[in-house]
């Protein structure tokens, strides 16, 4: 082999020798780097867990946050103040007041505006007031199409369609040739009148005379005996005057019956110079007309030949109160009364008030 050859190979080697060691410190150097990386990550890695702890550890005893106070509408000091309207009642289903129910709904959307100024909270409110088979089809209607809670006036329309079945025409006029006043008063049947009158569609000469066929056979009399009306409204006013003063007066009878009223009796005469008793008491008097006097008193009751009889309400209470049963007066009884006639003496063995 030439001597230069194997010369330029050694230091070939050489070069490549050192080469190597240049990457093994570098290798090196890395190697150290990625340790010191590694513990520094491992340290910043504890200070996070500790931070943490510490941060649930706060948490944990720190108060619950009170909850959010509710929202108060902001009432401006030139906007007035919605008034106050009752609630309406709930709606179950009834097919003959579902009109009424939706008027005093409109009513409070009317009257609170500010309340109720969005088509969602007017639907919410209704549907909140429905139960029963009105809720359930709600329900399912709204089930059926969500868009339904944007619009009122689809949720409306829908309700009507459902709900709303009155009564009307040929119906309507079925029902009030049937409609009879019976044990109630008037003023309930005219009601009940009105409503089917203004679903029929008749005329006035026709309706008053449906009216006065639904009366009472009474109030037909007396109707009778008074002039004739010129207008339905006369005939219901007349009417209802007339049925009031009948159930007084039966009213009246009734109290009469129950509660009777005594017969005024008649004073006896007193000789001259006596003075009535102080405890005399007067007798109320009565406009009831006075009992007739039988014929076959026997001689033993003289009370009643020259007098009225007595009730037994008056007579148990002269006795209760020891007067005279004759004449009424205390001091004496009626054997001694002087008030009887002579001849009318007290019988021997006889002891009578």
């Amino acid at each position: 082999m030439d001597p230069t050859e194997t010369e330029r190979l050694k230091q070939a080697i050489s070069t490549q020798g050192a080469r190597v060691g240049q990457h093994e410190q570098a290798l090196q150097s890395i190697m150290e780097s990625l340790h010191n990386l590694n513990t520094g990550f491992t340290q910043l890695s504890g200070r996070l867990d500790q931070s943490f702890i510490q941060l649930n550890t706060l948490t944990a005893s720190a108060p619950a946050p009170p909850p959010p106070a509710p929202e108060i509408p902001v009432i401006h000091p030139g906007q007035p103040r919605e008034p106050f309207i009752p609630t309406p009642v709930r709606y179950s289903g009834d097919s003959g007041i579902c009109s009424q129910f939706l008027h005093q709904c409109s009513i409070v959307f009317d009257q609170q505006p500010l309340t109720y100024s969005s088509d969602i909270t007017r639907v919410a409110f209704v549907m909140s007031l429905l139960s029963g088979k009105a809720a359930a089809s709600a329900v399912a209607i709204a089930k059926s199409n969500p868009a339904i809670y944007n619009s009122f006036l689809v949720f409306e329309t829908e309700m009507y369609r459902v709900f709303d079945h009155p009564l009307q025409g040929k119906e309507a006029g079925n029902r009030l040739l049937s409609l009879r006043q019976g044990s109630e008063s008037v003023s309930t049947y005219s009601i009940d009148f009105r409503i089917l009158a203004a679903e029929s569609g008749w005329d006035e000469m026709a309706l008053q005379i449906v009216f006065s066929r639904g009366l009472n056979d009474q109030l037909k009399d007396e109707l009778a005996a008074r002039d004739e009306t010129s207008s339905l409204e006369e005939l219901i006013s007349l009417a209802i005057r007339l049925d009031n003063r009948l159930r007084e007066r039966r009213r009246e009878r009734t109290d009469r019956q129950r509660f009777p009223l005594p017969f005024s009796q008649p004073k006896s005469p007193r000789p001259p110079g006596q003075s009535a008793p102080p405890n005399q008491r007067l007798e109320p008097f009565s406009y009831r007309d006075p009992p007739t006097v039988s014929s076959s008193l026997s001689p033993e009751e003289p009370m009643q030949l020259g007098r009225m009889r007595l009730s037994p309400a008056e007579r148990e209470r002269r006795f209760l109160q020891r007067l005279c049963i004759y004449c009424g007066q205390a001091g004496h009884i009626r054997a001694n009364c002087s008030a009887r006639p002579k001849e009318q003496a007290q019988q021997p063995g006889e002891r009578r008030w």
